[in-house]
C-alpha cells in the first residue's frame, strides 16, 4: 500500500521507487501484488504517464487511511505522551538549498520517534498536494500579498526577495524592462513560480522570455551566469551565501520587483504530530532570521478570517 501511494503521488513507478529506495522492478512487483489482492487494476498502464483507474482513485484514500491507522497501532506500545508517527512534508526547490536542512535536524533531535518524509517540488504543486491530503505540510514561497486557498492552515515564517543577476564582466546594463528585449536567461525549468513571474512581467511590456539554459540547481545557474550565459533570477538570501557571489552583480531594473513570503502550510494532521510541525515552523523561522508573522486559515466555505498575530 505504501508503494501504491508513493506511485500515485510521484506520478510514476520509477520516481516512487527512487523515493522508497527500491529498484523499479521491486516497486512494480509490490504494486502488482496489491492489485492481485484487490482483484482489479489500480493503474491504467496504457497511458503515459500512467493514470489511476476509477478503482485506483477510490483505493488511494483508503490506503492512506490504513497506513495512518497502522502508524497509530505501532504507536500504542510507545509512551502516548511522546509524539510518534510519520509526517509527509513538501519543500519548495529553493528552500532545500536555502534553509531546510538545519530545521529538519532540530525536529529529529527533539522528536526521535517522528519520521519526516520530505518531497521537493514547485510551491503551487506542493500547496495542491497539501489541499488533497497527499502531504501533511509544505514549506513554500508565494508572491507577497497572495493569500492561501480555503481549508489550508498556514504560518508565514519569513520573507524572501528574488534578485536579477548578471556576470560581473557582462556588458549588459539594463535599467528598465524594455532594455531586456535581447536578454537571454538562465532559469529553472517550466513550472517554477519565479520563472512564471518574470515571464508575466516581460509579457506586460510586449517582450518574449528567451531561455538560454534551464536547470534546477541554483549554484549551477549562478556559475553559468558568471560565465556570461545569460541573466538569472535567484533568491537574494541564496545569492548572498553562494561561492559565486564575487563573480556576479545584482541588477536594479525599474519595474521589476519580486517580494515573496515563505509559508509553512498544513492540512488536518493528527494531534500528536501537531507539536513536531509547530517545532519545525519555529526552527524554520529562526533559520530565516525572523519570527513568524501571521497565522491564518482559510475555511472550506471560502470566508476570509482576520489573521492573528503569532
Amino acid at each position: 500500500m505504501r508503494t501504491f501511494v508513493a506511485v500515485a503521488e510521484a506520478g510514476s513507478v520509477s520516481r516512487a521507487a527512487a523515493e522508497l529506495n527500491l529498484t523499479q522492478p521491486a516497486a512494480t512487483r509490490r504494486l502488482q501484488r496489491l492489485e492481485g489482492a484487490v482483484g482489479a487494476a489500480l493503474l491504467d498502464r496504457r497511458r503515459r504517464p500512467s493514470l489511476l483507474t476509477p478503482v485506483g482513485r477510490d483505493a488511494l484514500e483508503r490506503c492512506r487511511r490504513l497506513l495512518s491507522i497502522a502508524g497509530e497501532l505501532r504507536a500504542l506500545a510507545l509512551d502516548p505522551q511522546v509524539p510518534s508517527g510519520e509526517v509527509r512534508i513538501g519543500v519548495a526547490h529553493a528552500l532545500t538549498e536555502l534553509a531546510f536542512s538545519q530545521p529538519v535536524d532540530e525536529v529529529r533531535r527533539a522528536f526521535p520517534r517522528v519520521v519526516l518524509r520530505l518531497r521537493t517540488g514547485w510551491s503551487r504543486e506542493l500547496l495542491e498536494r497539501v489541499k488533497t491530503g497527499a502531504l501533511d505540510a509544505a514549506a513554500i514561497l508565494l508572491p507577497e500579498g497572495e493569500g492561501l486557498p480555503s481549508g489550508v492552515l498556514g504560518e508565514a515564517v519569513g520573507r524572501e526577495r528574488l534578485a536579477v543577476v548578471a556576470g560581473r564582466r557582462s556588458r549588459t546594463r539594463p535599467r528598465e524592462i524594455r532594455d531586456l528585449r535581447e536578454a537571454g536567461w538562465v532559469l529553472n525549468p517550466a513550472g517554477c513560480a519565479a520563472r512564471a513571474a518574470i515571464e508575466r512581467q516581460l509579457a506586460r511590456s510586449g517582450l518574449p522570455l528567451q531561455v538560454n539554459v534551464e536547470t534546477y540547481n541554483y549554484e549551477l545557474q549562478l556559475a553559468l551566469i558568471a560565465r556570461g550565459r545569460g541573466l538569472g533570477l535567484v533568491p537574494a538570501r541564496l545569492l548572498a551565501r553562494s561561492r559565486m557571489r564575487s563573480q556576479l552583480r545584482v541588477l536594479s531594473i525599474r519595474g521589476l520587483d519580486f517580494p515573496l513570503t515563505i509559508w509553512l502550510v498544513s492540512g488536518e494532521v493528527p494531534a500528536p504530530l501537531a507539536l513536531p510541525l509547530h517545532s519545525l515552523s519555529r526552527a524554520l523561522a529562526r533559520r530565516l532570521g525572523r519570527g513568524p508573522t501571521t497565522r491564518t486559515r482559510r475555511p472550506a466555505d471560502g470566508r476570509h478570517p482576520s489573521p492573528r498575530n503569532g
